[in-house]
């Protein structure tokens, strides 16, 4: 009996997902179906994709996410994708405005929606759990010496900072679509890898990043706060910095052990895809 999936899906600064509310835990993909849905030329295409079912009956929170990358991977958590699900709940009238609570594999994520329903690009604030620094050290990659630090914040980061002066052109020039998977498969399980240019003035910087499981991304919510939250350690900005992403601007504001963290999300459109098309999507993927 042919079936329907009933997705939406949304962005953040370029950061884009689709959003499969399942409010009946009905609904079954594998990875071959996932990874199709994910392809920006054969199939609907984003960078990750959320399955959405309902919270356990012992959780306050209204609802349940899986997230899977672009390749089919499972991934604890993401910044830009946890704002761009309180969208689709809000707008689906699963989640109230306001403050509520979403359960992830990085645990229970606080919501403080700052707009109003049906916004075609809402303002939200998540509460991104509490890093922990696990390692600090010096190491120089193509010539240029970097603090590293890795850093887990639901999901484990690499935070690059240039130890020297360094221009943003000189930044922006980086090859990280090189250094990004190289770095990566030094870790079992695979690594984010930030890098980051804190300015001067300690309220701003710039960031590039290579996602683990989807590669160059135009944003990572994660990525913003570990790298904010690292910098802030090492007193190269205060306790709210404006991180400069490919495709936009977030907000972090570090109090005590809790980062927030603020940014838009806009809902793009509404996808219908049946069981049959589906299928013919799996079978042209490899």
């Amino acid at each position: 009996m042919e079936k329907e999936l009933l997705l939406s899906k949304h962005q953040g600064l370029g950061n884009d997902f689709l959003v499969l509310l399942d409010m009946t835990g009905t609904i079954e993909l594998d990875q071959a179906e996932i990874v199709a849905l994910l392809d920006r030329h054969l199939g609907v295409g984003a960078d990750g994709l959320m399955h959405v079912t309902p919270a356990e009956a012992n959780s306050p929170s209204v609802a349940q996410m899986v997230l899977y990358n672009s390749d089919g991977s499972r991934a604890e958590m993401s910044g830009n994708g946890i704002r761009c699900l309180a969208q689709a709940l809000i707008d689906a009238g699963a989640a109230p405005l306001g403050s509520f609570s979403i359960d992830t594999d990085a645990g229970v994520m606080e919501i403080e929606g700052h707009s109003s329903w049906g916004e075609p690009i809402a303002t939200i604030t998540a509460a991104i759990g509490e890093p922990e620094i696990f390692e600090s050290d010096l190491r120089t990659i193509e010539g240029i010496e970097y603090r590293a630090v890795r850093v887990d914040i639901g999901n484990p980061h690499l935070v690059l900072i240039p130890t020297q002066e360094m221009d943003t052109h000189k930044f922006a020039l980086l090859d990280i679509a090189t250094l990004g998977p190289k770095l990566e498969s030094e870790f079992p399980g695979g690594m984010n890898i930030e890098w980051i240019l804190p300015d001067r003035n300690r309220s701003e910087m710039t960031l590039r990043v290579w996602e683990r499981g989807a590669g160059i991304t135009q944003a990572c919510g994660t990525g913003s706060t570990a790298s904010s939250f690292v910098a802030n350690d090492l007193g190269l900005i205060g306790d709210t910095v404006v991180v400069h992403n490919p495709g936009g601007d977030l907000t972090v504001r570090i109090a005590g052990a809790t980062c927030y963290l603020t940014g838009p999300a806009q809902k793009v459109c509404e996808i219908q895809v049946t069981s049959s098309q589906l299928k013919a999507m799996a079978a042209l993927v490899k």
